[in-house]
């Protein structure tokens, strides 16, 4: 509600030409309205409280969460290409779990056209590490 009552204050425009407010209006207004369809969904119902984090699922969520923080640290030390990769390697193996003949593959793979893409065709200044 504090999100559609911000926007508020901020150019909604019209259909055609969308002010600067009007998406995020949009989404708070769609926010508000599946809120409320859930809680009037399960308003009544008699069910069996499950706790939120049985037994140990918390893990993985915070594995991936620290290891999104060490890419966000050493990403510039490093470069983009190696941390890229070493991230998708600690990625797919510790939260994914997949085979390493994939995990290497894809992280080539993915490493390769996520620089192709933003550092060749679309020029992105990007942090090239020991690839100078």
């Amino acid at each position: 509600m504090i999100g559609a009552w911000s926007s508020v204050h901020l150019k909604m425009g019209s259909f055609k030409h969308p002010g600067v407010g009007f998406l995020p209006f949009g989404l708070s207004l769609s926010l508000i309205i599946l809120s409320l369809c859930l809680i009037l969904t399960r308003w009544k119902k008699e069910t069996k409280p499950i706790p939120f984090w049985p037994h140990h699922t918390w893990l993985r969520p915070f594995l991936g969460v620290v290891i999104l923080g060490f890419y966000a640290l050493v990403i510039e030390k490093i470069g983009f290409p190696l941390t890229t990769f070493i991230f998708l390697v600690v990625w797919m193996g510790v939260i994914e779990r997949i085979r390493w003949w994939k995990i290497v593959s894809v992280s080539i793979g993915v490493t390769l056209g996520l620089y192709l893409i933003f550092g060749y065709f679309l020029e992105v200044p990007i942090p090239m590490g020991f690839f100078r």
